[in-house]
């Protein structure tokens, strides 16, 4: 299987990206939960009308902290809510950002911030299990989080957690945000499982000649063997058909 692209959109978008040629669509986990039975059921028929799969979703959990909630009592009332609602949505792969539920208060030292992620990735690779799903990791950069900032630190987390459901994602825009070099991306054989992209400057979807040769992404990633998607989750301005458009010719482009 060869890398495929995507987009994070609305699946009333469903339509643009598939005359894009943009086979996969991404939403948040807000999104999804959001939407009455009747909405979900519409939303489904409407990917399945373009075309356009739907299998992958962000921004898995926010609205309090991982370190004001000891006995992970407010997370998992969370998971029983949500978790089954993707599940009904089809989800495949679940995008573990979430910088306000992961941020370190000031206070806490180093490793007890350590312990706990890892406590908490493994509570969710329990919780997650009889769903089928995969939770990836995203390293986001030090102005969005303050903890698993860079790849390198998100792959330790993720082999120490050791369970197959957790695993990395790497987002190319806070990938060199971070100050991170495409020779990382050798080590994440087997581990990486999902991949994000945007402009380095100014998050814009990516487009031809617009700066940026995205071919050593792509080379990089073909190199360990990833034949998951690439993401794009820009910052869209006003002609979002045009971004489509350009963001598929971008990714072509660097497909070779």
């Amino acid at each position: 299987m060869s890398i495929q692209t995507g987009f994070c959109a609305s699946p009333a978008q469903a339509s643009l990206l598939a005359e894009a040629g943009i086979p996969y669509l991404e939403t948040s986990v807000g999104a999804i939960c959001g939407w009455t039975d009747d909405e979900l059921r519409e939303n489904l028929a409407r990917l399945a009308d373009a075309g356009v799969k739907m299998e992958t979703c962000n921004c898995l959990i926010g609205g309090f902290s991982l370190f004001d909630d000891p006995d992970f009592a407010r997370t998992n009332e969370y998971f029983d809510r949500v978790l089954p609602r993707l599940s009904a949505a089809g989800m495949r792969i679940l995008v573990f950002g979430s910088g306000g539920y992961r941020r370190v208060p000031e206070g806490v030292e180093p490793a007890a911030a350590r312990a706990r992620i890892i406590d908490f990735l493994r509570l969710l690779s329990q919780r997650i299990e009889p769903y089928g799903f995969t939770v990836v990791v995203e390293p986001l950069n030090p102005s969005e989080c303050n903890i698993l900032t860079t790849s390198s630190e998100a792959a330790g987390y993720v082999r120490e957690c050791g369970r197959p459901n957790i695993r990395l994602l790497v987002d190319y825009y806070h990938f060199l945000l971070s100050g991170e070099r495409l020779s990382a991306i050798a080590d994440y054989r087997g581990l990486l499982a999902h991949t994000h992209i945007a402009h380095p400057v100014g998050r814009r979807t990516p487009a031809p000649l617009d700066g940026v040769d995205y071919r050593g992404f792509f080379n990089a990633l073909r190199d360990i063997g990833y034949d998951g998607l690439v993401v794009a989750e820009p910052r869209v301005g006003a002609d979002f058909a045009r971004e489509l458009r350009e963001f598929s010719d971008a990714m072509a482009r660097a497909k070779g």
